[in-house]
């Protein structure tokens, strides 16, 4: 896997990143484990850069990645977007409120 520095930072992150809009089940049906072991698969061969929406069926691509990442010792960079998915979804804004995706991220990452 490359890797590449995030501006002056230092922090590198793989060039190829684990989008995780399947997660949600947006586009088709997928087992809990399913999503979860394609997390494990995705570390396991190097990507440490994760692209996730609270708009990934509405939260749960959160909730599922929450619970894949607990049981990891890697450390991975994860990108949220907000508006951008907000607006290609038509969502409208108070859908989800603020801070919740943290909140059931760390409640799924917690347990």
């Amino acid at each position: 896997m490359h890797y590449r520095k995030i501006g002056k930072t230092g922090i590198k992150v793989s060039n190829i990143s684990f989008g995780a809009s399947s997660l949600g089940e947006g586009f088709h049906l997928l087992k809990e484990e399913v999503g979860i072991q394609a997390v494990y698969t995705a570390v396991d061969n190097g990507i440490n850069f994760i692209d996730v929406s609270p708009y990934y069926g509405h939260l749960k691509a959160e909730i599922v990645l929450g619970k894949a990442l607990k049981t990891l010792n890697e450390i991975v960079i994860i990108c949220r977007q907000r508006l951008a998915a907000m607006e290609k979804m038509a969502l409208t804004p108070g859908t989800i409120q603020p801070g919740e995706p943290k909140r059931v991220f760390l409640k799924a990452w917690n347990g």
